[in-house]
């Protein structure tokens, strides 16, 4: 009996050995029923810019592939063909954004406040491009980028985004005003004509003056 019991308890030595290892790969897993905030602020040399707009755009879902989360391409972004590989890939963004703003995409539009940021909250689970079709007032608008809901960090995810570092705005050059000059009316030969037939007119005055005299 006592090889049994030596096997027994071999039997829960590796199960507990497995059991430990089950929880040392285990990962956290996507809360679908949670949403987030994007919250993005605009920047021009270290300072907050306000005025315009930002439209975020869900152009991808959560998925899982084989226990890993991953996104991909939703039913109004499935056709596209564009590759999610990259989620830095500027490419990648700037061809969503042109994809969803030519197939009339529905997106959710976000004035820039007085502090110069915007602020996106309820946002579900998902792949979203940011477009900044209305920018500040002497302003370029930004580049297009990508942004997952939620994201990753250390190992967590991360609901509560904020997308800042990202951005940095661009200035427009300053065009110098242009001299303006008084509009020419007439035609300028016009006095030239009138002061020559004066002149002559007072010729003629004087000589016949003269014969009078005489």
């Amino acid at each position: 009996m006592k090889w049994l019991r030596r096997l027994t308890a071999l039997a829960m030595t590796v199960l507990a050995l497995s059991l430990t290892g089950v929880a040392a790969y285990a990962h956290e897993v996507p809360d679908p029923s949670r949403t987030g905030t994007i919250s993005v602020s605009m920047k021009y040399d270290g300072q907050q810019v306000p005025g315009g707009t930002v439209t975020l755009y869900r152009v991808g879902d959560v998925v899982s592939d084989n226990g890993d989360y991953l996104f991909a391409l939703n039913d109004a972004c499935a056709d596209s063909g564009v590759s999610l590989d990259d989620l830095q890939s500027p490419d990648a963004a700037e061809a969503l954004a042109a994809w969803v703003t030519s197939h009339d995409v529905a997106g959710t539009t976000v004035e820039v406040g007085a502090d110069g940021t915007a602020t996106f909250g309820d946002v579900a689970l998902g792949l979203y491009v940011m477009v900044q079709n209305e920018p500040a007032s002497g302003y370029y608008a930004i580049d297009p980028f990508l942004i997952g809901m939620p994201l990753t960090e250390d190992g967590a995810y991360v609901y509560d985004i904020d997308a800042s570092p990202k951005l940095e705005l661009q200035k427009k050059p300053v065009t110098p005003p242009t001299e303006e000059t008084a509009p020419e009316t007439g035609d300028p030969a016009t006095p030239v004509a009138a002061f020559a037939l004066c002149g002559a007119a007072l010729v003629g005055v004087a000589l016949v003056a003269l014969r009078a005299r005489r």
